[in-house]
């Protein structure tokens, strides 16, 4: 009875708000529920799927999900069966269970979470006429960056091998607003835009614009294969020349059927195949020397030196491979191990930088982040400040023998 007592009063005695109205409700129910709460998820994704669960586990006893000041998640009513579910799940996704709590007797447990609220709601979502205004909108231009390939050898020249031009999914995010949490929206938004890039590459004034005095080299462009020209078959067994332009397509789109087929019509009308962003996860699972695909861009991790990637790539000839986002050099010893020749990343742009201040009459007015981000840049308001547009816009100055 005295416990009951000063259970009643601690709730009498708890703050105002709807977190605490929450919370006094589920404590004014009768025994034999419980409440669930869960250390602060990491990432946005898994909280998204932990909110969902817990008030699912909720639903039947009319539980509300908080959130404190330090990121927990708070169930506070359940049945007990629906409550053990929800901590199956969770543990399997999180690795961790939520702390089972029971009602009413956790009283003080509770309304001691730091400023418990209901968690917020979703914003409503954007409609597909809306993300295609939102990406019509965003300065492609300015988003754009052109990324040097760079050809490094043992007993050769460094020279650039390809360009590549780029829509960082951070440049955009800013201009979706809250549809860049959207997966599905946010794919949209780009793939509409890198239509609009294509129909700008067929401008000549467009194309020197983005690509500035870059040497004749294929341009490699991250391109939904919706995208690819459907060119009638071949007439002639001619060897088609080198590709100008090489679209670079995601795993998924590289295994779709008839892709295989249409390779060699693409080819002959000037067009290459690149898969983009082949990590040691996707070669686990992928047979990397089966893609229907000029170029395989790998995407640096030490896992890469894994097991099942390196068998992946033991199969593979590694003329076909680009290592991309290389960040320091122990990428480009890994890369030079199994025979890769071209690489990409930020220590890539860093070194490129680097060689081309070493010969630049007008180096001692610049640092090396602003030659790598005027190298970067795909307009010319952009690359302005540089007193060797010529030498920034080839990205890699020509060595002796290349």
């Amino acid at each position: 009875m005295l416990s009951q007592e000063h259970a009643a009063a601690d709730i009498a005695a708890a703050p105002s708000g709807p977190g605490p109205e929450a919370i006094r409700r589920a404590l004014r129910g009768p025994p034999g529920r419980v409440a669930l709460r869960l250390a602060a998820p990491a990432g946005t994704a898994r909280r998204r799927v932990a909110i969902t669960l817990l008030e699912e586990a909720g639903r039947s006893h009319g539980g509300v999900v908080l959130t404190t000041a330090t990121g927990e998640l708070l169930l506070t009513e359940a049945a007990p069966d629906a409550a053990a579910r929800a901590e199956a799940l969770l543990e399997r996704l999180l690795g961790t269970a939520p702390e089972r709590l029971d009602l009413p007797g956790a009283v003080a447990t509770l309304l001691a979470l730091p400023a418990s609220v209901p968690v917020p709601s979703d914003p409503p979502p954007v409609p597909a006429g809306g993300i295609e205004a939102l990406a019509d909108a965003a300065p492609l231009a300015a988003l754009l960056r052109r990324d040097g390939v760079l050809h490094i050898a043992p007993q050769a020249p460094r020279r650039l091998a390809l360009m590549r031009l780029r829509l960082p999914s951070a440049a955009l995010a800013p201009h979706l607003g809250p549809a860049a949490a959207d997966a599905d929206l946010a794919r949209h938004a780009r793939d509409r835009l890198r239509a609009r890039l294509l129909a700008w590459l067929a401008e000549p004034a467009r194309r020197a614009e983005l690509l500035g005095a870059a040497p004749p080299v294929p341009l490699l462009v991250d391109l939904p294969a919706a995208l690819l020209p459907d060119p009638p078959a071949p007439t002639t067994e001619e060897p088609p020349a080198p590709p100008a332009l090489i679209a670079a397509l995601s795993p998924a789109e590289a295994l779709a059927e008839g892709l295989a087929a249409r390779r060699a019509a693409l080819r002959h009308a000037g067009w290459g195949l690149a898969v983009r962003g082949l990590d040691a996860a996707a070669l686990a699972l992928l047979a990397p020397e089966e893609l229907p695909a000029d170029l395989l861009l790998l995407r640096w991790s030490p896992a890469l030196a894994g097991r099942a990637a390196n068998a992946a790539l033991r199969r593979t000839d590694p003329a076909r491979l680009v290592l991309t986002g290389c960040d320091g050099p122990e990428a480009l010893e890994w890369g030079l191990s199994i025979g890769v020749a071209r690489y990409a990343g930020r220590w890539i742009a860093a070194l490129m930088a680097a060689t081309r201040m070493a010969v630049c009459p007008r180096a001692a007015g610049c640092t090396r982040a602003e030659c790598v981000a005027r190298g970067a840049a795909a307009t010319r308001d952009r690359r302005a400040g540089c007193g060797a547009p010529a030498l920034l816009g080839a990205l890699m100055p020509a060595e002796p023998g290349a």
